[in-house]
C-alpha cells in the first residue's frame, strides 16, 4: 500500500514537472499574422544621405528578422506604425528635430509567406545648442557644476547623453551636504536657428544635519556600537558623502554583509527612467513666468541605517595554481572567520594553505618542496578611536626561493585605519624569527659580494607600514582609474637584532580607456633595502623580481642578482609593465599585448647589469570564478644584451587574475 502511494506520488512529481518544461506558445497581441520579416531597409529619400548610425536601432524595432541573438518578429499593423514613430523620436533624440519618416514600403514575397520592408527616411539638420544655463546653483558651487557639464553652445544636441546629467548635478550637491537637492533638464527648441537653448534647473534645498537615527538589523552588535563605528550624531551636518563614508565604515569591521543608510529627503531615488523625461516638474514648483519655486523643507533629516550581519562563523576554501617554464606552484587553503567570538566587534581568524613547488634549473637538478602557511589573528575594529582597528598576529610560513626555503615565524600586534574611501594605512610591530635552508655552500667573499649574512637565522622586532591609494574600477580586471601603494620595513638590528636593514619599496598603476572593451595600462614598481649594516641582510627584505606577475621576460623570482650562479635576491629592484587590454564587457573572451622591463641589482644600483626587455601575447578565459591568464612573452633583451634569438628566452606563464 505505501509503496503503491509513492508511486503515484512520484508519477504526479513527474507530470508536473514535464507540464511545466513544457513549451508554451507566446501570447497573441493584436494585429498578429504568420508572415515573415525577412527584411528591414532604412533608406534615405531620393537625392538625400543618412548620417545617422541605426545599429541600435534596428534591434529594437516591432518588426526584424531573426538573428542568434533577436527573435524574429512577423508582420503585424500597429507594430508597423509604432516603428514609424520609434525611428522618429531615434532621430529627435539625437537631435534631428525635423526627421521625418515616409510611409512604409512592404513588398510581399511571391507565395505572400515573407515580406520585405523598406523605411524613406528625412533626417535634416542636427540641431546645435545655442545657449546653456545651469539656474539655482549654489554661488559656491557653480563653477564647480558648469566644468562638469561636457558641452557648451555649438555642441550638436544628444538628449540620451545631456538629459541624464542633471541627476550627476544634483547628487554632486547632496555629496556638498545639500542632501535636499534634485535637479531638472528643459530643453527650448528654435526651429528657425536650428538650435536649442538648453536649461538646468537647480533645486538644492537648505543644507541639511542629521535628526533622528534609527537602527535596524543586527543582532549581535548593540546599536550603540554601530552608531559609534559609523559616526553618525544628531545634529551633525549630513551629505550622502557622508553617507557613503559611514556605510564603508561598518562594512570594514567584517561584522556586516551590508550597511545601507536610507533618508525621508526629498530626491529621486532608484535607477533613471528611460528615456530620461529631463525629471518631472509638480505644477505649484512652476510659477506664472515659468521660473522654478523652490520646494520649502526643512534641515533635519530621518535617518534608518539598516545592517545584515554577517554569519557568526563563516568558512572558506580556496585553490590557486600559477605556471612558467621554471617553476609551477599549486596550493590549497582554507580560512575560517569567528565573528563577535569575544564580544561584540572582537573577531577571531584562522587561515592556512599548503602548496607545492616545482623549480628547473638549467643544466642542474629540479628542486622541489612542500610549502606552507598558517596565521592566528585577533581583530577588534574601533580601538581607541572609531577608525583605528587593532590586530594580533601570530604567523608562520615557508617561502621556496630559487636558491633557498625561507622559514618565517612573526608575533605582534597591529592597526589599520581608513583614511578615506580609497585609502588605507596599515603599522605592524612584530618579532620576527626567520631561518633559512637548503642555501648552496658559498665561500665569504662570494656572500660579502652580495652581502649575505653568515648565519642562517635572522632574530630580531621588525616595523612594518603601507599606504594604499585604489581607484580602480575593478579589482580582478581594471579597465578604468589607478592605484599606489608605498610600503616600508624596519628592522633596527644592534642591540635589538640580528641584522639592519629599511626596505622602501613603491607601486604605481593607471589605467585609461580607450573605447568599450579597450584599455592600455601601464605598471612602475621599485624597491630598495638601505641602511644595511655588516651583518649583511637576510632572506625576507632580499628583492626578487620576475614571473607571472612581475617582468614577464623571466620566471617567477628569476630576476635577481647571482651568487655562483644561484638567484638569491638583491638590494634594488624595478620592474615595469605596458598592457594593451581587450577585455569586452560580460563576454568569456580577452587578449592582451604587453611590454615589460626589469633590473636587479646587488646593490642600490639596479641597472648596474642593465635592463632586460620583454614582449608578449596574453589570452584570457573569463569564466565567473576563475579569470584564466596565459601569456606568451620573449625576452628581447637580455641584461641589456640583445644576443642571438632562441627558444630559451620564450616563456609561457600561466596565473588566475590579471599581472597588475
Amino acid at each position: 500500500m505505501i509503496a503503491d502511494v509513492r508511486t503515484r506520488r512520484l508519477a504526479w512529481i513527474v507530470a508536473a514537472v514535464l507540464a511545466a518544461c513544457r513549451a508554451r506558445p507566446a501570447p497573441v497581441v493584436p494585429g498578429a499574422t504568420d508572415i515573415a520579416v525577412t527584411q528591414v531597409n532604412l533608406e534615405p529619400r531620393d537625392g538625400e544621405q543618412l548620417v545617422v548610425a541605426y545599429k541600435v536601432l534596428r534591434n529594437n524595432l516591432g518588426l526584424r528578422p531573426g538573428n542568434v541573438l533577436f527573435p524574429a518578429r512577423k508582420l503585424n499593423e500597429f507594430r508597423l506604425a509604432e516603428d514609424r514613430r520609434l525611428i522618429v523620436g531615434f532621430l529627435h533624440y539625437r537631435g534631428y528635430f525635423d526627421a521625418e519618416v515616409d510611409e512604409p514600403k512592404v513588398v510581399y514575397a511571391a507565395n505572400g509567406t515573407s515580406v520585405a520592408v523598406t523605411w524613406k527616411i528625412h533626417e535634416g539638420a542636427q540641431y546645435k545648442v545655442g545657449s546653456l544655463d545651469i539656474v539655482g546653483a549654489p554661488p559656491e558651487h557653480a563653477a564647480m557644476l558648469r566644468a562638469m557639464v561636457p558641452f557648451d553652445a555649438g555642441s550638436p544636441v544628444d538628449l540620451e547623453v545631456y538629459r541624464p546629467l542633471r541627476r550627476a548635478l544634483a547628487e554632486r550637491l547632496q555629496d556638498e551636504g545639500y542632501g535636499h537637492a534634485r535637479g531638472y533638464s528643459r530643453l527650448f527648441v528654435d526651429r528657425k536657428k536650428k538650435s536649442v537653448a538648453w536649461f538646468y534647473y537647480l533645486d538644492p534645498g537648505p543644507r541639511t544635519r542629521i535628526g533622528r537615527i534609527e537602527v535596524a538589523g543586527n543582532k549581535q552588535v548593540p546599536s550603540p556600537k554601530i552608531l559609534e563605528r559609523a559616526g553618525l550624531t544628531p545634529g551633525r551636518p549630513y551629505s550622502t558623502a557622508e553617507k557613503r563614508r559611514a556605510e564603508l565604515a561598518l562594512l570594514d569591521t567584517g561584522a556586516f554583509a551590508s550597511a545601507v543608510i536610507t533618508t525621508d529627503a526629498d530626491i529621486m531615488t532608484g535607477p533613471p527612467e528611460h528615456p530620461d523625461t529631463g525629471g518631472l516638474l509638480a505644477p505649484e514648483q512652476v510659477d506664472a513666468n515659468g521660473d522654478l519655486v523652490p520646494r520649502k523643507l526643512g534641515e533635519e533629516l530621518a535617518l534608518r541605517l539598516t545592517v545584515v550581519e554577517a554569519p557568526s562563523k563563516q568558512l572558506r576554501a580556496e585553490v590557486g595554481v600559477e605556471a612558467d617554464p621554471t617553476r609551477i606552484d599549486g596550493y590549497v587553503g582554507t580560512r575560517a572567520v569567528f565573528r563577535n567570538a569575544l564580544g561584540a566587534q572582537h573577531h577571531l581568524v584562522f587561515e592556512g594553505n599548503v602548496g607545492y613547488g616545482w623549480l628547473v634549473r638549467d643544466e642542474q637538478d629540479p628542486v622541489d618542496g612542500v610549502y606552507g602557511s598558517a596565521r592566528a589573528q585577533y581583530h577588534h575594529p574601533g580601538w581607541v578611536t572609531r577608525n583605528l582597528d587593532l590586530r594580533i598576529t601570530a604567523r608562520w610560513r615557508d617561502v621556496i626561493y630559487p636558491a633557498a626555503v625561507l622559514r618565517e615565524i612573526t608575533v605582534g600586534p597591529g592597526v589599520r585605519s581608513t583614511l578615506s574611501q580609497h585609502s588605507f594605512v596599515d603599522i605592524d610591530l612584530g618579532y620576527r624569527v626567520g631561518i633559512t635552508r637548503n642555501l648552496p655552500a658559498l665561500d665569504a667573499m662570494t656572500r660579502a659580494a652580495v652581502e649575505l649574512p653568515e648565519s642562517e637565522r635572522s632574530d630580531g622586532p621588525e616595523l612594518t607600514a603601507s599606504l594604499i591609494a585604489d581607484h580602480r574600477d575593478d579589482r580582478v580586471e581594471p579597465m578604468d582609474g589607478w592605484f599606489a601603494s608605498v610600503r616600508t620595513s624596519f628592522a633596527p638590528g644592534g642591540a635589538f637584532g640580528d641584522n639592519r636593514w629599511l626596505q622602501l619599496a613603491g607601486d604605481v598603476r593607471g589605467f585609461f580607456p580607450l573605447k568599450a572593451g579597450w584599455s592600455l595600462g601601464a605598471r612602475v614598481a621599485g624597491a630598495a633595502v638601505v641602511l644595511a649594516d655588516d651583518s649583511g641582510v637576510p632572506f625576507g627584505p632580499r628583492l626578487f623580481g620576475g614571473g607571472a606577475w612581475g617582468m614577464r621576460g623571466f620566471g617567477r623570482d628569476r630576476l635577481s642578482p647571482t651568487a655562483d650562479g644561484f638567484e638569491v635576491g638583491g638590494r634594488s629592484l624595478v620592474e615595469s609593465n605596458v598592457e594593451l587590454r581587450w577585455l569586452p564587457f560580460r563576454q568569456f573572451y580577452g587578449l592582451t599585448a604587453f611590454v615589460d622591463t626589469g633590473a636587479a641589482g646587488a646593490a642600490l644600483d639596479p641597472f648596474v647589469d642593465g635592463v632586460s626587455a620583454a614582449l608578449g601575447l596574453g589570452a584570457r578565459l573569463r569564466t565567473w570564478y576563475l579569470p584564466l591568464a596565459i601569456d606568451v612573452s620573449y625576452r628581447a633583451v637580455d641584461h641589456g644584451d640583445l644576443g642571438p634569438p632562441g627558444l630559451s628566452r620564450l616563456l609561457v606563464l600561466f596565473r588566475l587574475g590579471e599581472a597588475f
